[in-house]
């Protein structure tokens, strides 16, 4: 048994070892903390787009929404002002992560304003 273990190469061993099952292992850990950080990041990101959405609807949309002045030219600037507000609320490091991670970020937020004034309409 003695003569199994001097002939032994550790660092072969410990090096495959090391590769076979612990690389793997840690590649998982490693993605889902960063999905997870990503779904709380989404989070954060919906919450900010809910409040611009709510404080747009409330100071701008509400007293000219059904009359001549809601033309699509305005809906438009109303969105992009909700937009700005939530990327403004959002921190610096949680807005280049999320931009990051979806290429199409604008695409992304359009939809979840959609998302929000609906939600905000329906409370």
């Amino acid at each position: 048994m003695k003569e199994l273990i001097n002939n032994i190469d550790w660092m072969a061993l410990l090096s495959a070892i090391w590769t076979i099952v612990l690389v793997p292992i840690l590649t998982k850990i490693y993605s889902y903390l960063r999905d997870k950080k990503l779904d709380k990041y989404a989070d954060i990101l919906y919450g900010e787009v809910k409040k611009a959405v709510k404080s747009v609807y409330e100071t701008e949309v509400k007293d000219i929404k059904g009359t001549d002045d809601w033309t699509p030219a305005k809906q438009e600037e109303v969105k992009n002002v909700a937009k700005e507000k939530a990327i403004q609320a959002l921190n610096t490091i949680v807005y280049k992560t999320l931009k990051e991670a979806n290429t199409d970020f604008d695409s992304y937020l359009d939809s979840l304003i959609g998302t929000a004034l609906y939600d905000v309409k329906h409370e």
